[in-house]
């Protein structure tokens, strides 16, 4: 229970932040007009090159064995070729479970480094397979460094990436996945027969290679681990290194609001005002909150996930990286070429085709994610593929004509890379507090992996028994999306931590105003 002084103090406080917050929103759309003038250079540049390299193998893994069917150890079951390619995704939640913690203890660089000798030894492995029993032990290998891909390479590009192109480069994840799938496919063209189907698998330690040797020299560590861990000489470094490209390095208003009183150093010279007005806002405000009793230590992540106030953002943390398996796309890519059976005369051109409109799609989606927000193409994208989903079961229904299948499947891929296929990676990072970010992104990451797992393992009993009504529970899960996306997922293209917490605590409480915003704090209303 507070006094009348603690509430005139933090009345006061509210309404200091009520005009440091007008005073934002003005700085945000300058912000906004400069975006086009956010240039990366040749460090930032380097570390994201070998940040994605991870990721570019998790999606040539995610591929590799879509043209191979016919050609690996003929004669296997249905449910033996099933398991292999699902296993991949157990792997997967493991890697994926315990990526997070790992980085919160020996740091991002050093976790990334290591998933590429994973690599390595996952694709020497595959290479050397004798039988369906090895394969599925290689693939559950390679699965867990692919899991860990998921959670490391968009925790580090979060970290790293000025706020103006923080949702481009995070959808960098997303276009290293779709090039990799590409790949994957392209190899097999020439060497998918029963003589030469292992040469396929050498990308995977060869890339490893790449990563970890490149990646000594190129990829310092996340300057936000390192002011986490009290390294605050070794942070300002980092900044100097990526030469003032970056003024928060994906360090949010709420990190500031530590007290550690650590500032970004743009290299530029720059002392604009708008570009320290959120540090110099988040000061005041951190100022104030020191002054009130009211301010709680650290909580517990259990107390964290009951936080009322955190239910929005943990829910969409989690919802979307579902719904990015359960719209079913992954089923195209693991097995395309059973699905263009019978629909195409050559089932391998179909399957290109669609890997090949996956990058296309992925590249148009890459400056949209900045300009157009992420609450907007997860909408169009959740119900872009809806709408697929039914076009495509009336054409297996043969309602309408064949072809109308796939060109149903190559929208709707497109329509899967304009928001579900990248925003969930780095959504987490938006929407979650620093402290507790390594552990939500490797919960999400392993939810995700999950039901990739029950896609790839159900699919094929899916099409036996359901047939052409096959794709009508991705379309389900598609709906929910879609519906969450429009009514609850906040908007949090160029918005910081704080600012995207106050929008939430505002439609929790009806428009009451909320004193305490911080995801850390206990809330209290006036």
């Amino acid at each position: 229970v507070r006094d009348d002084g603690d509430r005139g103090g933090l009345l006061g406080a509210a309404r200091a932040k009520d005009i440091k917050t007008d005073q934002r929103r003005c700085i945000s759309n300058n912000n906004n007009n400069n975006m086009a003038r956010a240039t990366i250079t040749c460090p930032l540049a380097s570390a994201v090159s070998v940040a994605i390299l991870p990721t570019f193998l998790f999606g040539y893994n995610t591929g590799c064995l879509n043209a191979l069917e016919s050609v690996v150890f003929s004669g296997h079951t249905t449910a033996q070729w099933a398991a292999a390619v699902s296993s991949f995704c157990l792997g997967g939640i493991v890697g994926a479970r315990y990526a997070g913690p790992i980085a919160d203890v020996r740091g991002r660089r050093w976790a990334l480094l290591g998933i590429g000798w994973v690599y390595i030894a996952a694709g020497i492995m595959h290479f050397l397979v004798y039988n369906m029993a090895m394969l599925i032990v290689a693939r559950v290998l390679v699965g867990v460094a692919g899991g860990a891909s998921t959670v490391l390479t968009p925790m580090y590009l979060g970290e790293i990436s000025p706020l103006a192109i923080r949702g481009s480069i995070g959808t960098m994840t997303q276009v290293s996945v779709v090039f990799g799938i590409l790949a994957s496919i392209l190899l097999a063209l020439p060497y998918a027969t029963e003589s030469e189907w292992r040469i396929i698998f050498l990308p995977i330690p060869a890339i490893g290679l790449l990563q970890i040797f490149p990646g000594a020299f190129f990829l310092p560590e996340s300057p936000r681990w390192l002011r986490l861990k009290g390294k605050e000489l070794e942070a300002r470094a980092t900044v100097d290194r990526f030469s003032g490209t970056i003024s928060t390095l994906g360090v949010n208003e709420s990190e500031a609001d530590d007290g550690s009183g650590m500032e970004m150093i743009p290299g530029d010279g720059s002392t604009s005002s708008e570009r320290f007005a959120d540090e110099e806002d988040e000061s005041e405000a951190s100022e104030n909150e020191e002054q009130s009793p009211s301010i709680a230590e650290q909580k517990p992540f259990r107390d964290f996930c009951l936080d009322p106030r955190n239910r929005i953002p943990i829910i969409s943390s989690l919802l979307f990286p579902i719904a990015q398996q359960l719209s079913g796309v992954n089923a195209v890519f693991y097995y395309s070429n059973m699905f263009f059976e019978g629909v195409i005369d050559d089932p391998i051109i179909g399957t290109l085709a669609a890997f090949a409109i996956n990058v296309l799609a992925t590249l148009f989606a890459l400056p949209l994610v900045d300009r157009v927000g992420r609450k907007t193409l997860l909408c169009w994208s959740a119900g872009g593929m809806f709408v697929c989903c039914i076009l495509l079961t009336l054409a297996l229904l043969e309602i309408l004509p064949n072809s109308m299948a796939v060109v149903a499947v190559l929208i709707y891929i497109s329509f899967f890379e304009l928001g579900l296929g990248s925003i969930p990676f780095f959504l987490v990072s938006e929407l979650i507090d620093p402290e507790y970010f390594g552990r939500m992104q490797s919960l999400a990451m392993t939810t995700n992996w999950l039901c990739n797992f029950l896609v790839g393992m159900c699919f094929p009993f899916m099409v036996k028994h359901l047939g052409s009504f096959s794709f009508v529970p991705f379309a389900a899960a598609l709906l929910v999306a879609f519906v969450y996306a429009i009514v609850w997922l906040p908007e949090t293209r160029g918005k910081s931590l704080d600012e995207v917490m106050a929008d939430i605590e505002r439609r929790r409480t009806g428009g009451r105003q909320a004193v305490a915003l911080s995801p850390n704090e206990d809330a209290s209303f006036v």
